[in-house]
């Protein structure tokens, strides 16, 4: 049975040993409030590698320091952002954010999916 936490940003179901479904709230915006939320509920909650799959089903923004920080927990060896087709222009500007953070040397291991089950399937060898 797949348990689920609510955080004050999200719904966070897990899927797998190792592998997470993020829901962002409609309309929230990450910033350094969420992503501290978010460093807390980890570290409580892990202690091994997981992969997480970020549903972006719901429209949210992000402030520079949550563009910034994302992603930064050591433990979070894949994050998988999913996106609708409907939403590519979101999608594009998200791939083009973690594009720059891998040619600074960061964040390797994220990538932008249109098909949530693609996704699954690169996040399923954690």
């Amino acid at each position: 049975m797949p348990k689920k936490h609510q955080l004050s940003f999200c719904e966070i179901e897990q899927l797998s040993e190792n592998v997470f479904e993020l829901i962002p709230k409609k309309g929230i915006t990450v910033d350094k409030n969420v992503i501290d939320e978010a460093k807390d509920f980890w570290n409580k909650l892990r202690d091994r590698p997981f992969g997480l799959l970020i549903n972006c089903k719901n429209q949210f923004t992000r402030s520079f320091e949550g563009s910034r920080d994302m992603g930064k927990n050591p433990l979070q060896h894949k994050t998988a952002l999913v996106f609708a087709k409907k939403d590519a222009r979101s999608a594009q500007q998200l791939k083009t954010t973690l594009e720059i953070k891998a040619t600074t040397g960061h964040f390797f291991h994220h990538k932008v999916f249109t098909d949530r089950e693609e996704a699954l399937e690169w996040l399923s060898d954690i």
